[in-house]
């Protein structure tokens, strides 16, 4: 007897093609979110990579403070190896140091560290005043932190003094709070306190 196999009806195959749809949109939606998420935790990383850069570039820096003698110091005594100011409009820290083994102080061994409030950027400068207060009307500055991929929300510098009988060292605790320009829910915060190796006597 001849037996005739008989195929899908169209019921069963619009059941099929839906069940497939079906699941085709679900493993399209979960490469979609994968890709998003690795694309967010790229730029997270990089945030975190930027900000720590920065700050070991500050730390480095402002550990040479006051080298070179009396004329590499700051403040308003010239006595001090860092200066610093922070307000609601102003976050700064001056300081000089001999980096270039000049016979005497020139505007680049006149330095400091600024945040720019519109633009919120990290900024380092030259040719400054020795007075942090004066920051924002002196020298030439240019960016340490990309504006169009990290916000600044805040810089602070926090001077502490330790003296003994034969001198005194100044520290410095830096604060960074920062999130990306394109999504403030991505936050990365770092603080440090740096010694300054010169000692004030």
């Amino acid at each position: 007897m001849l037996k005739i196999n008989a195929g899908f009806s169209l019921v069963e195959m619009l059941i099929s093609l839906l069940l497939g749809g079906v699941l085709l949109a679900m493993v399209v939606n979960l490469y979609v979110i994968s890709v998003a998420t690795g694309t967010k935790n790229l730029k997270y990383s990089r945030l975190r990579a930027d900000i720590q850069s920065i700050m070991y570039m500050m730390e480095t820096d402002i550990r040479r403070a006051g080298y070179g003698g009396r004329a590499f110091m700051v403040g308003s005594g010239a006595n001090k190896t860092v200066d610093t100011i922070n307000t609601d409009s102003q976050n700064c820290i001056v300081y000089y140091y001999n980096h270039d083994d000049s016979s005497s102080i020139t505007s680049a061994n006149r330095m400091g560290i600024r945040l720019k409030p519109s633009s919120h950027e990290i900024q380092f400068g030259t040719g400054l005043d020795p007075l942090a207060a004066n920051c924002y009307d002196s020298g030439y500055w240019k960016a340490l932190s990309d504006k169009e991929f990290i916000k600044i929300t805040e810089l602070r510098f926090t001077e502490s003094v330790v003296s003994n009988a034969n001198a005194t060292f100044r520290s410095v605790k830096i604060e960074i709070n920062s999130e990306l320009t394109s999504e403030s829910t991505a936050k990365y915060s770092q603080s440090t306190k740096v010694q300054v190796r010169n000692p004030e006597r």
